[in-house]
């Protein structure tokens, strides 16, 4: 059973007056989710890669859609790799991004 909540992008592309195109984006598609901890093996991989791995989340894989953000406890985060598990379960390797 999941206990904690993640929100992914809603990207919505709206046209002004003199017809250019914004995107705004939202996270408010509201998933639930697990949070483990990073393995020491996968915190020297990714940081080897130039990555600071900050979070392991865990989602329904039917949940995830892809998506390469998301927000979690107020910070957004990067996903900069997923694993599918054999129970239907998906792990979301993230890293926090910069400046946001």
């Amino acid at each position: 059973m999941f206990s904690n909540v993640l929100f992914f992008p809603v990207v919505t592309i709206t046209e002004d007056e003199l017809g250019q195109k914004h995107m705004n984006e939202s996270y408010s598609r509201m998933v639930y989710c697990n949070e483990k901890g990073i393995a020491q093996s996968e915190f020297f991989a990714a940081g080897q890669a130039g990555i600071k791995a900050t979070k392991k989340l865990i989602v329904h894989s039917g949940d995830y859609q892809e998506e390469m953000k998301l927000k979690y406890n107020d910070k957004i985060y990067s996903i900069y790799r997923t694993y599918q598990t054999e129970n239907e379960k998906i792990e979301l390797y993230c890293e926090e991004k910069a400046g946001v």
